[in-house]
């Protein structure tokens, strides 16, 4: 965490109210990050860390009480011994908070997409991490086959064809050495994108094993300017109108209560920011139609020519939260912010050519002609109405009432 964003962060349970200060510093980096330390809040007495670089920055039941309780083990000579003894909300011993039902599929979901990006890590696979790559989890991954299988031909194609790419990242150049935040950033492929045009990023997510990915492999490709935070958007832990951009990559439709809890982002952009957003909308009936009628048969074809492998669990099951707020982020997104450019998308071509590089490897006149139906087929569902993806960029409209 750098030094430069520490005087942002907020305590998650007392809001913008909630100052936080470095209690004590156990390490830093020659380049003013901070690498481990203890943050306490001015208002409420909580005490959060500073780990790996990482900020964990969540609420009482959504704390990792093991991580935390080692965290002060390893620190006890250097730790206020009122924390050790009296910590809000524990020490080293006392009772640990209370988790609700909600609670636990908020974890659960960060613990399965943690899951699903440690495979790729695992596997030196890291096109998934970076937006440049243009990389995407094909729709046939419960086939068993993961991108690097294919020797990176998959680096081809992406989720971000031009008429995507353009409208999200294409006015990121402005926002050079200016604060903007990745909301529920997974992977950080966002935040990557606007920390390699010069933007100051922080991306935030409720899985502490992403972040951690996330800013491993941001270090590792020496991207500089850009932090890692877990938290949760529903408590986003920042001050208000820090922000002058927002930006929100297949995030908002797992969030619970999106409608209710939104203000709360807004609040942290100053008037005027800008908003960039790639968001699941609707669920596309004609083509997942289409989908179930094509993908078995070609699946069929991609096991006979790949080695067999383990089906991992997270490829066969959606996540806790999967779609719960999918039906209301374009109404929200078009309440809160004046549109300058927006796209919606099915990626139907993009799927066709992807399944018809796996099946027929290099027949690409197979490739080719699967692309051009597929964009065929694309333009007409879209006019019909069919719709999945939202790609928007936009700016925050006047004050917002706080909630």
């Amino acid at each position: 965490m750098y030094r430069e964003n520490l005087k942002i962060l907020r305590c998650p349970v007392c809001g913008p109210e909630g100052k936080l200060k470095q209690e004590r510093l156990f390490e830093s980096a020659p380049d003013d990050e901070i690498l481990e330390a203890l943050l306490t809040c001015l208002r409420c007495n909580r005490w959060y860390r500073i780990e790996e670089g990482i900020a964990d920055l969540m609420r009482d039941g959504l704390r990792e009480v093991e991580a935390d309780r080692y965290f002060l083990q390893r620190h006890e000579d250097e730790v206020p011994s009122t924390i050790l003894r009296f910590g809000v909300p524990f020490g080293l011993t006392g009772d640990l908070p209370a988790q609700t039902e909600a609670d636990k599929r908020i974890v659960d979901e960060g613990r399965h997409w943690g899951r699903f990006m440690r495979r790729f890590w695992d596997v030196d696979d890291r096109s998934i991490f970076d937006i440049r790559i243009k990389s995407t989890h094909p729709p046939f991954y419960v086939a068993g086959i993961l991108e690097r299988d294919d020797r990176d031909q998959l680096r081809r194609w992406g989720i971000f064809p031009d008429r995507t790419g353009n409208v999200a990242f294409g006015a990121l150049g402005h926002f050079a050495g200016r604060l903007g935040v990745d909301v529920g950033c997974g992977g950080g492929q966002f935040g990557l994108e606007a920390a390699q045009q010069g933007v100051r990023m922080i991306g935030f997510d409720p899985s502490f094993e992403e972040v951690d990915l996330a800013r491993q492999h941001a270090r590792e490709r020496g991207v500089v300017g850009i932090d890692y935070v877990r938290a949760e958007p529903a408590h986003p832990p920042f001050a208000e109108e820090s922000v002058d951009l927002m930006m929100a990559k297949d995030s908002l439709h797992h969030v619970p209560e999106l409608r209710a809890i939104f203000p709360r982002l807004l609040n942290l952009m100053k008037p005027g920011a800008t908003f960039v957003c790639h968001e699941h909308c609707a669920r596309p009936r004609i083509k997942n139609k289409l989908m179930r009628l094509i993908q078995p048969r070609a699946i069929e074809k991609i096991r006979s020519r790949y080695p067999k492998h383990e089906i991992p669990q997270e490829l066969l099951t959606d996540s806790a939260n999967e779609d719960v707020s999918m039906d209301a982020v374009r109404a929200v997104v078009r309440e809160h912010f004046i549109k300058d450019k927006s796209v919606e998308d099915l990626f139907l071509a993009s799927d066709f050519e992807m399944l018809a590089h796996f099946a027929y490897g290099k027949r690409w006149w197979v490739t080719k002609w699967a692309w051009r139906l597929g964009s065929v087929i694309e333009r007409t569902l879209l006019l019909l109405g069919d719709r999945q993806h939202l790609t928007f960029v936009g700016r925050k409209r006047g004050e917002l009432k706080k909630p």
